[in-house]
């Protein structure tokens, strides 16, 4: 899969993305380049510098005090993104499943920005109708 096509169906710009057989550059620079064996695509969604907004979520009619919330909240946040983001991109991730890809979100969380948070199954049942992995890190202070 051309990861330029993920780019533009998610509208936004890969943090580091490569596309199978494309050549890979000796590190040392003692051996010859070999080619990439698969796709590789990896980008970020807003964080608290660039908060979550109506555009992003995909509901331009959500209201202040609903989106404030959502900044405030990790349960509502995730869930949103599942129903909004990933409803709406469904079709290309099973497409990248049906294909042999792999589909993670990692979600970052720092000790001082968040002190416990759930899943609503919803969210849960569409991240694994649609075989999104999610992984959580726990950063320090």
């Amino acid at each position: 899969m051309d990861p330029a096509e993920l780019s533009r169906a998610f509208g936004i710009e890969p943090e580091y993305s490569f596309r199978a057989g494309s050549v890979r550059p000796s590190r040392s620079g003692m051996t010859t380049a070999s080619v990439r064996s698969e796709s590789y695509w990896l980008g970020e969604l807003p964080t608290a510098e660039q908060p979550l907004g109506p555009s992003f979520l995909g509901a331009p009619r959500i209201g202040e005090r609903q989106l404030e919330a959502v900044r405030n909240n990790l349960t509502w946040t995730l869930s949103l993104i599942c129903i909004r983001v990933l409803k709406n991109h469904a079709e290309l991730l099973r497409r990248i499943r049906s294909g042999g890809g792999e589909i993670t979100l990692l979600v970052t969380l720092f000790g001082s920005e968040v002190g416990s948070f759930s899943l609503l199954p919803e969210a849960s049942r569409v991240f694994g109708d649609l075989g999104v992995a999610l992984e959580f890190e726990l950063a320090g202070q």
